[in-house]
């Protein structure tokens, strides 16, 4: 199994949450923020501009952004915490990537209202090492330069900035689906997140399986297992799942915590290996990285399980595919929710993410190139409101997120709709996949956007988990 990690050293960006508790996370929050000089203080300029005049301060100037080639506009200077050496070091690339193709298109075809566009400068990139701690010191490292933050990468580590973030007004493009970022307090109005949470996801995937399975000639799922990163991830998608095994009077058989190779789990995952083949049941729901799922399911099956596995989205990588273990996703065990059309789909939006990153060079197309993609409209919307109103102030920017009403994502996802009460108005749709050679990231959809029984009749009136 050691052969797969040359493959799939990947996870999607928010998704796994790091094992630091939140205790500890507020702990280093609260210092940095005491210790750190706010940017809210920085001075305001006023020029005028096609559209009338125009207040800015931190991370806008009206001089041109660097080789941008539009010497008539002005420049929206963004920053981006990834990871760049810890567990989603090998997704980061494509999520940068992708974040920057984004803007070169919208910069290509006008910037932000035609008067500014929207630069992602490296030195204005930090490797936050999957670490609150060290999450919380990137930002105030570049807090006095960016206007914004196109990609916030992690649960726990948002969080443990999210007080230097209100401090400085500072809007964030999430890197995460965890259920509570749609309650206040948990946001404040300025993380402007995307896609269905991984609840919402599980529960869907659930309800799926209790059609799909027996449609393919299987026994109804009647016993379910969940492997889990101890994390806000792996909490949030297993409470879907058992929220929707109690709707459906399935049992949970066992629930079992996988250490992600990144933070020095088993590579060949040998007890979660065992906790499979010990007490077989009819899915395995599984909430990892596409390492741990590699070692998973290829040791279980190469010892005779006989189940099958649905994964949460940030769980596939298409390297699994060049692995040793896919012989074993080849055999149709294995199946993928997620919150959108993979890198192939049929959207205005994924037509011009394709066009985009092919011009720039992109030959091995993934998944995460996607979401990178698509975590952008939210805070394009945001910068053009702000705009909108003469004020890409921090506190412009971040009155417009806070009072944006609906957001376009070219087809990739369905409008959204922000500011209202998360039960009514916060997406519940998501899809599920299978594994499929001829596709280019080696998933095709078996089951477009829906929203199950499960998801349709839960009270969100707070987060599932953490």
């Amino acid at each position: 199994m050691l052969a797969v990690l040359a493959f799939v050293a990947a996870a999607c960006s928010n998704t796994e949450s790091d094992t630091t508790t939140t205790a500890a996370a507020e702990e280093t929050t609260t210092t940095a923020a005491e210790e750190t000089t706010t940017t809210a203080a920085a001075e305001t300029t006023t020029t005028a501009a096609a559209g009338g005049e125009v207040a800015f301060d931190v991370g806008v100037t009206a001089e041109p952004c660097p080789e941008s080639g539009n010497a008539d506009r002005g420049c929206i200077y963004l920053g981006i915490l990834t990871d760049e050496s810890a567990t989603f070091a090998a997704a980061s690339p494509a999520l940068v990537a992708a974040q920057r193709a984004f803007w070169a298109a919208t910069n290509a075809a006008g910037g932000i209202g035609g008067q500014y566009d929207v630069a992602l400068p490296d030195d204005l990139k930090k490797d936050t090492q999957y670490n609150p701690e060290v999450f919380v010191q990137s930002y105030n490292d570049i807090a006095g330069e960016v206007a914004a933050v196109a990609q916030s990468l992690g649960t726990s580590q948002s969080l443990a900035a999210l007080p230097d973030y209100t401090r400085d007004d500072t809007v964030a493009a999430p890197m995460t689906w965890w259920s509570g970022w749609a309650f206040d307090g948990n946001d404040n109005g300025l993380v402007v997140e995307f896609g269905t949470n991984y609840c919402f996801e599980a529960m869907n995937a659930f309800d799926w399986s209790m059609q799909a399975v027996p449609a393919a000639g299987r026994p109804t799922p009647a016993r379910i297992g969940i492997l889990a990163i101890p994390n806000d991830y792996g909490m949030d998608y297993a409470a879907g799942v058992k929220i929707a095994a109690a709707a459906n009077n399935v049992e949970v058989a066992w629930e079992s915590p996988v250490i992600p190779v990144s933070a020095g789990g088993d590579p060949a995952q040998t007890e979660a290996v065992q906790a499979v083949l010990a007490d077989p049941v009819d899915v395995v729901y599984l909430v990892t990285g596409p390492s741990e799922t590699a070692a998973i399911v290829g040791g279980a099956a190469a010892q005779g399980a006989q189940n099958l596995f649905i994964g949460a989205a940030p769980s596939w990588n298409v390297g699994l595919l060049a692995s040793a273990a896919a012989p074993a996703f080849e055999a149709g065990i294995y199946f993928q929710s997620s919150f959108v059309e993979p890198w192939a789909a049929d959207t205005p939006g994924h037509e011009k993410m394709r066009q985009t990153l092919t011009a720039a060079g992109v030959e091995d197309p993934n998944d995460f190139f996607v979401s990178g993609w698509v975590s952008q409209y939210g805070l394009k919307a945001a910068l053009e409101q702000a705009l909108a109103a003469g004020d890409l102030t921090k506190a412009g920017i971040a009155a417009a997120a806070r009072s944006l009403q609906s957001v376009d994502y070219e087809g990739m996802l369905d409008p959204r709709t922000f500011g209202g009460d998360p039960n009514t108005e916060f997406p519940r749709n998501s899809l599920v996949g299978a594994v499929d050679t001829a596709q280019p990231t080696g998933i095709a959809v078996v089951q477009d956007f829906f929203v199950g029984p499960t998801a349709q009749g839960y009270d969100f009136s707070q987060a599932c988990a953490g």
